[in-house]
C-alpha cells in the first residue's frame, strides 16, 4: 500500500492523500484513478481537484461533485 498526494488545481497544496494498492512505479494515471476511487469510498471532496490524465475506467462516478476539477 501506498500513499499518494492529490494536489488542488488551484492552490496547488495538498487536497487529499490517499492510501492505495498499487506498485510505486505504476503510471500517475493508474494512481490518480485509483485515488479518486479511495477518495468516493470514504467520501472525499474532489471539488478542484488536479485530476489532470488520470485514468478513470472502472471508477464509479455517480452522483459524485467534479465541479472545478481539471
Amino acid at each position: 500500500m501506498i500513499k499518494l498526494n492529490v494536489l488542488n488545481r488551484n492552490t496547488n497544496g495538498i487536497q487529499f492523500t490517499a492510501e492505495i494498492e498499487c506498485d510505486s512505479d505504476a503510471p500517475r494515471s493508474i494512481k490518480l484513478g485509483q485515488a479518486v476511487a479511495w477518495a468516493i469510498k470514504f467520501n472525499t471532496n474532489l471539488r478542484n481537484a488536479d485530476l489532470r490524465d488520470t485514468d478513470l475506467r472502472g471508477v464509479n462516478l455517480r452522483g459524485v461533485d467534479l465541479r472545478g476539477v481539471n
